[in-house]
């Protein structure tokens, strides 16, 4: 949660506390702001804040990961099974990626309910850990894009021709 947390309230003044939440997944959530007082019979208030954080879809799994890919290999592209949330029908259509290397496609199984996204890697890529998502425009207005996260391990010369089967 963050906020503004030091300041002054003169007496018989009011002031609005504006703070944020942000939370990785949805559900239920709780939080609590203690406010120090120069009160004698009130040192310490809290204030609680409670709701429920409202998620556009689920997905599982909730990342395209490929660990290490294998040197000269494709790796199978991953398939992500995307299911409506709480924010109503989805409408789901890719927005984009974060970075080149990254092919995506999406299948809708049940209009608005349910949709299958595959991801996959293309070549080359720089070798190291790579890190990148999929854009997912919604079609809720309160959470119009969302994204899927796409991690790999990509080894020195992937996705390079094979220089000894070249010469031969």
């Amino acid at each position: 949660m963050s906020g503004q947390a030091d300041r002054t309230i003169k007496p018989g003044a009011s002031e609005e506390i504006t703070a944020m939440l942000s939370l990785k997944t949805g559900g239920k959530c709780a939080r609590r702001i203690t406010v120090t007082t120069n009160d004698p019979n009130h040192k310490r208030e809290y204030l609680e804040f409670k709701g429920e954080i409202l998620v556009p879809f689920n997905a599982n799994p909730r990342l395209a990961q490929f660990a290490k890919v294998e040197d000269y290999t494709t790796p199978e592209p991953r398939k992500i099974t995307i299911r409506r949330g709480d924010g109503g029908p989805l409408r789901l259509e890719v927005a984009g990626v974060g970075k080149p290397g990254i092919e995506a496609s999406l299948r809708e199984i049940k209009p608005g309910e349910h949709y299958e996204l595959t991801v996959g890697l293309a070549p080359p890529l720089k070798p190291g850990r790579f890190y990148s998502w999929v854009n997912l425009n919604t079609g809720i207005k309160e959470v119009a894009q969302s994204r899927i996260t796409v991690s790999a391990v990509i080894p020195a010369g992937w996705g390079e021709p094979d220089v000894q089967s070249a010469s031969r």
